[in-house]
């Protein structure tokens, strides 16, 4: 895979594009935002939400620190190389790919279509940024 090597990575987006996901989600899911509603639609209490093991926040982070890499490669393989230009991508990956999947268990597991939009929703966003983020180093 001669594409995708360490010198395609720009680490500082790629960790700052990481910790931007972090920012967007703790916004979106806000106890002021859409965490109530949230906690609603996946049918947990506050209580439940606050007291989860925080291992939760480290699978989180692994897979937003790969997520941010593969969105660089991408972004320098395909020669989308602006902060408009990033956040477009990214938002568009995010919704086919992550809300899409989304779309696909959330109907088959009867969720309600609401929940679909608030995660599909921050997914685009997140990703809208993150790429924006990448953008703007590479």
């Amino acid at each position: 895979m001669s594409w995708f090597t360490a010198s395609h990575i720009e680490w500082l987006a790629v960790i700052l594009a990481t910790i931007a996901t972090f920012v967007v989600g703790f916004a979106w899911y806000h106890p002021r935002t859409l965490g109530p509603l949230w906690i609603r639609l996946v049918g947990l209490t506050e209580e439940e939400v606050r007291t989860a093991p925080p291992l939760r926040f480290v699978a989180t982070g692994v897979v937003a620190f790969v997520t941010a890499i593969v969105l660089n490669v991408l972004m320098v393989e395909l020669s989308v190389l602006s902060v408009g230009g990033g956040a477009l991508f990214g938002a568009f990956l995010a919704f086919v790919m992550r809300a899409g999947n989304q779309v696909i268990h959330h109907g088959f597991e009867l969720r309600p279509h609401t929940l679909t939009l608030v995660n599909g929703g921050h997914d685009i966003v997140a990703l809208a940024v993150a790429g924006a983020i990448i953008g703007a180093f590479v």
